[in-house]
């Protein structure tokens, strides 16, 4: 193992804090969604816990869900944004500011895959780490160059390492590693990053179990911290005269909305329903934009800040989660759905649901179809037409109480206590 384990640590000035983390994230705002989301909610409570976040990322880029809002979150964290030349920062300097991904980028995309295409970000980063004063160094993937940024910045300063896997780095179910060359580039180093660790964390147990299953030496040091919610975002609303269903998230390939459009159709049609809508709320990939613009009760709300999404949300009747991915791809908001208190149809058996799953199954109002069963989409939605028609709306109570941002960082702030003292 190439690290050492440090046996100094800053000079700190406040008597509250007692360490300062190294938060390498290249998605960090004005960037939204999950990517950015979870740093940010690391950052903005590792204060509470004596430990001052120093975050390490680049200068604006071109990007597709924007959100200027959620900045005001970790307005007061001391944040390095360097120079990069990667095509989302190229984009930018040419002058694009909102990017909205085509086909025909894929295949560009798949080429650079070693292991993605922000890699020349790193010389920048890791030479701006160089003044940088820090304990130890968390790093957040994907994009997964990140932790090669990571593990170099952490071998050089002899400062431990933290790495966050938000995905699964070699069945990346976004981009899937395609050939020999870079399934072995990956597999190279995911071995040499994880092995110079001293803490890995994960956001679901199908990546720990996964990395235990090619490692089984690092198994001590890796710990699940799911992607949770935080109370403060889920405002208390006013529920709207029509009868609303709500999906929060991006739409994409493994998010295609087809058959509950179909459903909810058949539902109207069946049920004699005149008061329904169906709002999406995120990134709406252009080819599914075509889909759904044929169905008259659907509101395409697009990408919103962060907090303004949540509201929206927790405004409908019904929840509704989309998802046909494999083990490794979940949607990151399961636990805010559960927070919502809404009912929750999915459409989609995927594995990587099995935290809404496990909640149904403790007494969570949700139902689970497979994919094209357009008849008990169909019906269940009618059922919760009906009920609210008579008033009698369901409600649940999340059973993951306990996964606040707060809670979540707490334990974040353990193992970066640990660590530096090692």
């Amino acid at each position: 193992m190439r690290h050492q384990s440090p046996n100094t640590k800053c000079s700190i000035t406040d008597p509250d804090i007692t360490r300062r983390v190294l938060m390498i994230s290249y998605y960090w705002p004005p960037c939204g969604g999950p990517g950015a989301l979870r740093p940010v909610k690391f950052a903005k409570y590792l204060p509470d816990y004596g430990i001052e976040p120093i975050v390490l990322t680049r200068k604006n880029i071109a990007y597709h869900s924007l959100d200027y809002e959620l900045h005001h979150e970790v307005s007061l964290v001391r944040t390095i944004r360097t120079e990069s030349l990667d095509p989302a920062r190229l984009l930018y300097l040419a002058g694009m500011r909102s990017y909205k991904p085509r086909a025909w980028h894929i295949p560009l995309k798949q080429g650079l895959n070693f292991p993605d295409h922000k890699m020349p970000w790193l010389p920048f980063a890791f030479s701006a780490a160089k003044s940088l004063d820090f304990d130890s160094v968390y790093v957040t993937a994907p994009p997964f160059s990140a932790f090669l940024l990571g593990y170099e910045i952490a071998y050089a300063s002899k400062k431990p390492l933290i790495l966050d896997f938000r995905d699964s780095w070699l069945y990346f179910p976004f981009m899937p590693y395609q050939g020999f060359l870079q399934r072995s580039f990956v597999m190279f180093w995911e071995k040499k990053v994880t092995h110079a660790a001293h803490a890995i964390i994960t956001v679901d147990d199908n990546i720990k179990d996964d990395l235990i299953k090619r490692y089984p030496d690092i198994a001590g040091r890796i710990l699940v911290l799911p992607n949770g919610y935080d109370p403060d975002d889920f405002a208390s609303v006013e529920k709207p005269p029509v009868f609303t269903l709500t999906y929060l998230g991006t739409v994409r390939e493994e998010r295609n909305p087809r058959t509950i459009l179909d459903a909810v159709e058949q539902a109207i049609k069946s049920y004699g329903i005149k008061d329904l809508r169906f709002v999406f709320i995120g990134h709406v990939e252009e080819k599914y934009r075509a889909l759904m613009n044929r169905y008259s009760f659907v509101q395409i709300a697009g990408h919103l800040p962060y907090k303004k999404a949540l509201r929206k949300f927790a405004r409908s009747h019904c929840s509704v989660m989309i998802t046909t991915g494999d083990t490794y791809f979940f949607p990151s908001r399961q636990n805010e759905y559960l927070a919502s208190g809404l009912p929750i149809v999915v459409c989609g058996t995927s594995k990587g649901i099995h935290v809404l799953h496990k909640a149904f199954k403790q007494g969570y109002p949700g139902w689970i179809y497979d994919f094209n069963d357009v008849d008990g989409m169909t019906e269940r939605i009618g059922e919760l037409y009906q009920g609210f028609k008579k008033g009698k709306l369901l409600q649940g109570k999340t059973p993951n109480a306990h996964y606040t941002r707060r809670n979540l960082t707490g334990q974040l702030a353990g193992i970066i206590k640990v660590v530096s003292r090692h």
